[in-house]
C-alpha cells in the first residue's frame, strides 16, 4: 500500500548547524515519501549556506526525499510556517522546530493511525531535554481515554487542556493537508507566545465542521524538544501574564458566546492551570529577583520557586 506524502515544515533562525542535523535524520529515516520544507526566516548566520550545501550534497546522492528551501526577510517563525504552508503537496503535515529533533518511529507510526478517516490529528509524547540543566524527561506518555459518543467535541479538548498540556503545541502533531487548505489556516502573525494553540484550536474546529472529530494520541516520548536553546523565545515569552491572558480570550472566543456549565467548569480549570504554569515559568526564568517581581506578586514568589524546584 502506497504511504501518504507528508510534508515536513521546518522553521530555521540562526540554527543552520542544528537544522542541517534534523534533515540528516530525515532523509536517513526509514519513511520514504516526504516533502521537507525549510524556511530560512532572514537568519544573520550562515544558514542558508548550510543549509544549500546540505541540498547540494543530497542532489549529487541520488537521494529520492524532496528538500524545498525558501529564504526570506525575518518574520517570526509563525510567518515562516505560514509560507510552508502556501507550497507543501504533502496529504499529511507535521512541523518540526529546527533546534529539535524526532524519533525515528515518529513518521511511520503517527501517520499509520491517520489512515482512520474519522481521525483529526494525532498527537505524539515528548523526550524534553533541558540542554543547561543536562537532563532529560518523558513527557505525556500516559493514555487519554478517547471521546466517548456522547460527550461534547469542544467540552472534551477543553478538559484535556485544563489536565494534560500535550494538545497545546503544533510540533508533537500530524494534521491533515486537506482541512489546512480548505480552510487557508495559518498561523497568526504578532504573537509571540502560544500561536501554537491558537492555530490547533482553529484546526479543530474547522475539523469538527467535515466531520472529522476523533482525536488520537500514541503515548511515545517521539517528539524530541531541547529546551533552552540560544534561540529559544519561549522562556522570556512565557512571562507577561498578558500573552497568558491573550490566548485565553481566544479560548473562549473559540467556545463561543453560550458555554454550558462543564465548559465554564473546564475554562475555570484550564485558568487555574495557566496561573500555576505562568508563576512557574517566572520562577525558572534566569531574570534577576526584583525582575522577577515584575511579573510575578512577591508574597507568591517564594512558594513558585519552592514548587520549579520540586518539579524540575
Amino acid at each position: 500500500m502506497k504511504t501518504p506524502l507528508i510534508s515536513i515544515i521546518i522553521p530555521v533562525y540562526n540554527t543552520g548547524d542544528k537544522a542541517v542535523k534534523l534533515l540528516d535524520r530525515l532523509v536517513k529515516n526509514r519513511y520514504e515519501n516526504l516533502e521537507i520544507i525549510c524556511v530560512d526566516d532572514g537568519s544573520k548566520d550562515d544558514s542558508f549556506s548550510l543549509l544549500s550545501e546540505f541540498c547540494r550534497q543530497q542532489k549529487l546522492t541520488g537521494s529520492k526525499k524532496k528538500i524545498v528551501l525558501i529564504q526570506q526577510e525575518n518574520a517570526g517563525p509563525a510567518a515562516a510556517r505560514n509560507t510552508a504552508l502556501k507550497k507543501m503537496h504533502g496529504e499529511l503535515v507535521a512541523f518540526i522546530d529546527s533546534d529539535d529533533t524526532v524519533s525515528k518511529n515518529y513518521l511511520s507510526e503517527m501517520s499509520k493511525l491517520l489512515t482512520d478517516k474519522s481521525v483529526a490529528v494525532i498527537t505524539a509524547g515528548f523526550l524534553y531535554k533541558r540542554i543547561h540543566q543536562k537532563t532529560e524527561k518523558e513527557m505525556f506518555t500516559n493514555q487519554i481515554e478517547e471521546r466517548r459518543a456522547d460527550e461534547d467535541y469542544k467540552t472534551y479538548i477543553l478538559k484535556n487542556l485544563a489536565s494534560d498540556g500535550r494538545l497545546y503545541a503544533s510540533v508533537n502533531k500530524m494534521f491533515r493537508a486537506e482541512i489546512i487548505k480548505k480552510y487557508n489556516l495559518e498561523f497568526p502573525l504578532g504573537w509571540d507566545f502560544a500561536e501554537d494553540t491558537n492555530f490547533v484550536l482553529h484546526y479543530l474546529e474547522c475539523a469538527r465542521l467535515e466531520g472529522l472529530m476523533d482525536l488520537k494520541f500514541l503515548a511515545k516520548p517521539y517528539y524530541i524538544y531541547h529546551y533552552g536553546t540560544e534561540t529559544s523565545t519561549v522562556a522570556s515569552s512565557s512571562l507577561p501574564w498578558r500573552n497568558w491572558q491573550r490566548s485565553f480570550n481566544y479560548l473562549k472566543t473559540w467556545v463561543g458566546d453560550n458555554p454550558t456549565k462543564d465548559q465554564k467548569y473546564w475554562l475555570l480549570r484550564v485558568m487555574i492551570r495557566w496561573r500555576i504554569s505562568h508563576a512557574l515559568a517566572v520562577a525558572r526564568s534566569n531574570q534577576a529577583i526584583v525582575k522577577k517581581w515584575k511579573y510575578l506578586n512577591p508574597l507568591i514568589l517564594p512558594f513558585a520557586s519552592l514548587a520549579a524546584k520540586i518539579r524540575k
